[in-house]
């Protein structure tokens, strides 16, 4: 985890008295714990946050994730929203990258244990953020921008392409799970089902509480993309419904889906399909893990975590139904 473009206060206060009407900057502070992008949040006449995009992320997908954040803050959900510079963009050029400001949200995120699992989520943070996730999707309705899910169940065979020929003695048998469960989605897959551009990343690291466990915030929009309202629900019950034992917590469960029909309740067709949607959202970040195991340098920063999670949580939504 680093910064990888670095900026010095000159270089922030110029780039800000030249391209934005917030202030002359006051200090700035990297932010380390970002993975894909350089973070830092700076201080004029408001805190905010400055990012520049790297590698992972399209120049082109851009405008699509800002708008999506401004459209949901306009709508009232705890998102950060995209300040405009001077030109009247989202987006702006900084030493030759892309870059964006947006707002400054309060709040702390749960801390994880040195595995990446959670042992401090709790029923309240589930309800709170089933009812986020709510709120999101309706607001979302009418955004007019698409982004099709590379990372979705339509693009699982291309993910998996990236990776198929070192799967090989990694562990047997393996790959041709894989691919049967795969087949299975695709074919099952109900494309009739509400549609919305979601975040479908909605994982603990992307969520900001208050000290009273209400959420403050939600943050990291970069997967976003159009996808099923039932899907994106089924990845965060992945994120947040299992234990430090990767066991499924009922009463986690049942506060989030409490939450979220607080705000819009499931219809039967959804509520039918929502075990294929959770094997499809294990489904989903298996394969990310193993790509990243895979192709993540040994020397890097970035904390692999363990694909063994996602297949197990597989294998329970294969069997019981939520």
């Amino acid at each position: 985890m680093a910064v990888y473009t670095k900026l010095t206060k000159e270089e922030i206060a110029n780039h800000l008295k030249q391209n934005y009407q917030i202030g002359e900057l006051q200090d700035f502070k990297e932010i380390v714990a970002g993975i894909d992008n350089s973070n830092f949040v700076i201080s004029s006449d408001k805190k905010y946050i400055l990012t520049i995009f790297e590698s992972r992320i399209k120049p082109e997908e851009l405008p699509f994730f800002i708008d999506l954040k401004g459209h949901l803050s306009l709508k009232g959900v705890r998102c950060p929203k995209p300040i405009l510079n001077n030109a009247g963009s989202s987006i702006s050029d900084l030493k030759g990258k892309k870059s964006s400001i947006v707002t400054f949200l309060e709040g702390t995120m749960l801390e994880p244990r040195q595995d990446g699992l959670y042992e401090s989520i709790t029923p309240k943070h589930c309800f709170e953020v089933g009812k986020t996730a709510a709120q999101m999707h309706l607001a979302a309705q009418d955004f007019d921008q698409n982004r099709f899910n590379d990372v979705g169940v339509f693009g699982f065979d291309e993910l998996l392409g990236k990776f198929r020929h070192l799967m090989e003695g990694y562990q047997p048998g393996l790959l041709e799970k894989i691919d049967t469960q795969i087949e299975s989605l695709t074919s099952s897959w109900k494309k009739d089902l509400p549609n919305v551009a979601a975040h479908l990343d909605l994982f603990p690291d992307n969520v900001f509480f208050d000290e009273n466990q209400n959420l403050s915030g939600v943050i990291d929009f970069y997967f976003a993309a159009n996808d099923l309202m039932i899907y994106d629900f089924a990845v965060i019950v992945n994120a947040w419904c299992f234990d430090e034992n990767i066991e499924f917590t009922e009463e986690k469960y049942a506060q989030m889906l409490k939450g979220y029909e607080s705000v819009r309740p499931f219809s039967d067709p959804e509520t039918d399909f929502l075990n294929t949607a959770l094997q499809a959202a294990s489904m989903r970040f298996l394969l990310t893990r193993l790509h990243d195991m895979f192709f993540t340098p040994k020397d890097s920063l970035v904390n692999v975590k363990d694909p063994a999670e996602y297949l197990k949580k597989i294998e329970f939504f294969s069997k019981a139904s939520v």
